[in-house]
């Protein structure tokens, strides 16, 4: 019993205990059943640590897994399969192969995990030794434990092989869902996981799913709920999408899915990020939800209030705009400047939908431009130029109250944006001129998205008055463009006005006077693309559904499958690695990548040599083509350094003629 407590209290990071193995191996013969355990526990650890020490009880382990007591067949595979020596992996096959026929369930469940374990140490050995249809089977067992550690098992691997693991099949999935009543929460998640690979043939296989699945819905644990809602998206898209069915089931997900907004805040994030996905995927599952919901609490971090206004953004409608803009009107006042400029965007978004709402829009920004808060001011500037830019020629009345806030505006988009309007409603500002000169004095510091307003606006200054004042800097602009901004797009700008203003003044005006169509009206950004979207609804809610990227963004597999030792100083190892790289988004997407030799893929066309014989190696160098003339210098503009014709000769009528 003494050494039984010192096995028992032995950390992991303790020294080396491995010399006292041959001791503890002898206890291994007791047949006291709590001795064994012991035994195993301290055989699981050490093989965490120093797996090489536990071979000498390889033998050992192996006549255990055939053990009259089934509690010790499955200790003795389990501890033989955490052993991750590779040399081991092939005598690890026979015993597993038992445990998967096992007439113990507990055995059969544990076998099952092992399966998974033994693949991600060799892979060929699963292979070679038939292990993968054995725990195919399983799925079909009549105990749920095991199934749902089949599940698990099944999806481990799946992840990892290159190949095809198992087709689902609708008795298959029966199976799955008849074990879902009788397992644990989290060997629910596992099953649920699995039903996602099954492809229903016909409506009915897929209403057979969704109507099972669909009280999982009110589960406690987010996790399986989560889950049920990855599910029910799959089969979802079986259905057609304007029946009455596919609507039915669309709108059961709400309210469940409204209920995690009283759980801990890290639930609250996960769930939110799942609602963007939902929305977009089907944007009438929270038509019947209460905006309330979304409402941001006082002791809410910041990641979640920010997730919640873009669902509440989301909810809007002409009914309940209003309300939503008194609560964002609080939140544009709140000490958390990204939180506060989320929701002055978010105002902005409401007054370009509903134009109802535009007047209560326009009092919350002039509300912010008295109070000179400085980081919500800027985006209050933005949001003007997206109001004007929605509804031309209206609203003017807050261009004073815009313009005595220059001194405030100090970010390159503010700035961009208030430049844009002076330009844009220059013929009616008085001090215009005075405002621009301002920027005109720092043009050269100024940010590209700020000197390319500045060039526009200008030109609208010019075309509108024609003030001296507004020719010497408009002059003086494209001048100093020319011969100090490095960026080539800036100066483009500024060449394609040079040579617009040369001419005809009526043709400048229709140009850069003419009248822009109104932004488009959108609540819901689809920032997610579609395909990605297809692939992370399979993957909520795990890492990849969160932050909106395919797994193989941001996960590496060109270690997770063993490839034979003499392919290492080939090129074939790496041509695999990138193929399973590319075969990823397709594995987590339901799908089965196609496992092709290496050998035959296309070769790519050899690519131009842009160096040349860079090490003198007199390799020869491929004819480059000879650069055509630069269409601007044949015109004889006016940015070339001897311009053929000098249009920028300045006369008192037309001072671009």
């Amino acid at each position: 019993m003494v050494a039984h407590a010192a096995m028992l209290g032995t950390p992991q990071g303790a020294p080396n205990v491995s010399v006292l193995l041959p001791d503890v191996m002898q206890c291994l013969e007791s047949p006291d059943v709590e001795q064994k355990k012991a035994v195993y526990l301290f055989l699981s650890a050490l093989a965490a640590t120093n797996a090489d020490a536990t071979t000498i009880a390889f033998n050992r382990m192996v006549r255990d897994t055939s053990n009259p007591n089934p509690l010790i067949r499955a200790l003795a595979l389990r501890t033989l399969t955490g052993v991750k020596v590779e040399s081991m992996a092939e005598g690890m096959a026979e015993p597993i192969r038992a445990g998967l026929h096992d007439n113990d369930p507990f055995v059969r469940k544990t076998a099952a995990l092992s399966v998974a374990k033994v693949f991600d140490l060799s892979p060929e050995v699963v292979e070679s030794g038939g292990l993968l249809p054995q725990v195919t089977k399983l799925l079909e067992d009549s105990n749920p434990h095991v199934v749902a550690n089949a599940a698990t098992a099944l999806n481990e691997i799946r992840q990892r092989a290159p190949f095809t693991v198992f087709e689902m099949t609708m008795a298959t999935a029966t199976k799955v869902l008849a074990a879902l009543n009788e397992c644990t929460e989290w060997n629910q998640v596992a099953l649920l996981d699995t039903l996602t690979l099954f492809c229903p043939r016909t409506e009915r296989e897929a209403v057979t799913v969704l109507e099972r699945v669909a009280p999982r819905l009110n589960h406690s644990n987010a996790s399986v709920l989560m889950s049920a809602i990855k599910v029910m998206l799959h089969h979802l898209s079986f259905l057609p999408q304007t029946g009455d069915l596919s609507r039915n089931f669309t709108l059961k997900m709400a309210q469940p899915l409204c209920t995690l907004m009283s759980l801990p805040t890290d639930i609250q994030y996960t769930c939110l990020r799942t609602l963007k996905i939902v929305i977009q995927k089907y944007p009438s599952v929270l038509a019947t939800a209460e905006v309330k919901t979304f409402f941001c609490k006082y002791n809410d971090p910041s990641f979640v209030k920010m997730e919640k206004v873009d669902l509440m953004i989301a909810l809007a409608t002409a009914e309940n705009v209003h309300q939503i803009l008194s609560e964002l009107r609080e939140y544009c006042h709140d000490v958390d400047g990204s939180f506060a400029r989320q929701a002055m965007r978010a105002v902005g978004k409401c007054a370009v939908a509903f134009e109802a709402s535009v007047d209560q829009c326009i009092k919350i920004i002039l509300g912010v431009i008295e109070n000179k808060l400085p980081f919500v001011l800027q985006e209050a500037i933005v949001v003007v130029q997206t109001i004007f830019r929605r509804y031309p020629n209206q609203y003017e009345g807050i261009l004073t109250e815009i313009c005595s806030s220059l001194d405030e505006v100090d970010e390159p988009g503010a700035k961009a944006a208030l430049v844009w309007i002076i330009g844009e409603y220059s013929d009616r500002i008085e001090a215009a001129e005075e405002i621009l000169e301002i920027f005109f004095e720092t043009y050269t510091e100024e940010e590209s998205p700020v000197q390319l307003a500045l060039l526009t606006a200008l030109s609208k200054l010019y075309l509108n008055i024609q003030s001296d004042r507004s020719v010497d800097m408009l002059q003086e602009l494209l001048q100093v463009t020319n011969e100090t901004v490095n960026d080539p797009d800036v100066r483009e700008r500024a060449l394609f006005y040079w040579r617009l203003l040369a001419g005809d003044l009526e043709v400048a005006r229709e140009v850069v006077l003419a009248p822009k169509p109104p932004i488009e009206a959108s609540l819901i950004e689809n920032n997610i693309d579609a395909e990605v979207c297809s692939v992370i609804c399979k993957r909520i809610p795990f890492v990849s559904s969160v932050l909106f990227k395919r797994p193989s963004d941001f996960v590496s597999y060109k270690n997770l499958y063993a490839c034979p030792k003499e392919f290492k100083d080939t090129g074939l190892l790496k041509g695999a690695e990138t193929r399973q790289n590319g075969d990823a988004d397709a594995l987590e997407n339901g799908g089965q990548a196609k496992h092709e030799p290496a050998a035959v893929a296309a070769k790519a066309p050899p690519a131009v040599d842009l160096l040349g014989d860079l090490l003198s190696l007199e390799v020869p160098v491929q004819a480059q083509p000879q650069p055509q003339p630069v269409m601007a210098a044949a015109m004889g503009s006016p940015f070339s350094p001897q311009p053929q014709v000098s249009t920028a000769t300045f006369s008192s009528n037309n001072p671009f003629s």
